[in-house]
């Protein structure tokens, strides 16, 4: 008679169990630092659009005309920041998008839930943070006008 080495039912429980311990630990702080290379992002494109404003500022008032932008896109809706950026950025709605919202209200799309919204004022020419989703708390001091 001629026996198979196989594991006992007790060692594939336990091996289960372990696996589903480490996933349970794992999923979170992958899900976690997703979120956090989002915040990144904006926080790259954000410098991007200040420097933007800056560099439209010095250029017009070097021509004698109204140092900022009345707004930081044109009326192509699908494009954003086109009239501050030589890259524009897409409209959208998905992780890592940003939004128009109107009357120069921009959201970035950190998740599917979560979001920074920033305005616009073009008469000082600042770009700011100015809400979050409860779930990402004191995110706006991260974006802080030059």
């Amino acid at each position: 008679m001629l026996f198979k080495k196989a594991f006992t039912l007790i060692e594939l429980i336990f091996v289960i169990i372990v696996l589903g311990l480490l996933a349970a630990i794992a999923i979170p702080k992958f899900a976690e630092i997703s979120k956090q290379s989002y915040i990144s992002k904006a926080k790259s494109t954000y410098t991007a659009i200040q420097a933007g404003i800056q560099n439209y500022k010095t250029k017009h008032v070097l021509l004698g005309q109204n140092p900022y932008p009345t707004k930081l896109n044109d009326n192509n809706s699908a494009m954003l920041f086109t009239e501050i950026l030589t890259n524009p950025i897409k409209n959208g709605t998905g992780p890592g998008e940003w939004e128009y919202l109107g009357n120069n209200n921009y959201r970035y799309h950190v998740t599917n839930t979560d979001y920074i919204d920033f305005i616009y004022n073009s008469n000082t020419g600042t770009f700011t943070c100015i809400q979050y989703s409860s779930t990402i708390p004191n995110v706006c001091k991260n974006f802080k006008n030059f």
